[in-house]
């Protein structure tokens, strides 16, 4: 526990957020039950520190949440805040679409690290209503006096809250923040929202990041602080990030474009398939299913050879994990 670092102010909610990858051993060939390859999780996290991350969120999305095992989640928190060991702070991955789980999910995480702020996200497959989500995150706070940042990704869950309730929530004292994953780059209701809800929460204890790895320079431009990234689990993608958000901060919006655009090169691969597919690829790592290897998807050779490019030509930290 007293590893522990975390965050417990929306002002800490900036900068460049890694989403940890969860490597898997190859020991099982059904990918059923492999276990996690802690030895490269460790060269994960040491090469993004290295960097200058601003903090890592083990087991969400990125991190396989929703196909490793309860215990594995837990343990896979509980490696990350020891080996971080508290060098940068870390946020722990804790939704559910069930709210008893996520909150059974926090209170064992509190117990094996301390309080450490967590990511929850909206409610997948069951898609509460608006009252039902705000009853769910006002339920996590209240049962557990966790530090929340909510994530918003209705691409994933076909469930959004709306601005009026994420305005709502932002009036909690644990409710800290939002990783907003949503268009917020093109003109529509997606992009109005978000311009709603940093404009409303400016006076609260509240800060809205991405997360989207294309909209850091944009997030940046409407007020938001920083990204919780898929991408930046590549080290010369958190570098590129962490110079969007110093530009971005300093009013630099050009310089922070252009360098939005410099790191296309990754974020387009890393996306080239559904997220984790390509990181799994670029680390070597089998996935459990029903994720598939990049290799296993419709034309995957050639994304496969498109990543391992990545390497030779953009990536050079990651030749550690392939026979160049």
């Amino acid at each position: 526990m007293s590893n522990s670092r975390s965050i417990s102010t929306a002002a800490e909610l900036q900068g460049v957020w890694p989403a940890l990858f969860t490597p898997l051993n190859s020991d099982d060939p059904k990918r059923l039950r492999n276990t996690i390859d802690y030895a490269k999780a460790k060269l994960l996290i040491d090469d993004m520190i290295a960097e200058g991350v601003t903090g890592i969120v083990p087991v969400g999305t990125t991190g396989q949440s929703p196909t490793v095992s309860p215990e594995q989640h837990l343990d896979m928190v509980r490696f990350t805040v020891d080996y971080v060991a508290g060098r940068v702070p870390v946020i722990a991955g804790a939704g559910s679409n069930s709210t008893r789980e996520s909150v059974d999910m926090i209170q064992s995480i509190q117990k094996m690290v301390g309080d450490t702020a967590v990511l929850c996200v909206t409610g997948y497959y069951n898609n509460p209503p608006q009252e039902g989500l705000t009853a769910h995150f006002e339920t996590l706070s209240a049962e557990t006096g966790a530090k929340i940042v909510i994530y918003n990704v209705p691409a994933r869950t076909a469930s959004y809250l709306e601005a009026d309730t994420l305005i709502r929530l932002a009036a909690d004292k644990n409710i800290i923040g939002l990783k907003q994953a949503i268009d917020f780059r093109s003109e529509g209701k997606f992009r109005e929202d978000t311009k709603k809800v940093i404009a409303a929460t400016k006076s609260l204890d509240f800060s809205v990041v991405s997360g989207e790895d294309d909209g850091v320079a944009e997030i940046l431009a409407l007020g938001g602080n920083g990204v919780i990234t898929a991408s930046g689990n590549i080290p010369e993608v958190a570098r590129l990030f962490l110079k969007i958000v110093a530009a971005g901060k300093a009013g630099n919006a050009a310089e922070a474009k252009q360098l939005q655009e410099d790191a296309m090169v990754f974020v387009k691969a890393v996306f080239a398939r559904k997220n984790p597919l390509p990181l799994a690829a670029l680390f070597d790592s089998p996935l459990f299913q029903p994720l598939v290897s990049v290799r296993d998807t419709a034309g995957g050779e050639e994304v496969q050879a498109m990543l391992m490019d990545l390497v030779r030509d953009h990536a050079p930290s990651l030749k550690k994990y392939h026979n160049f």
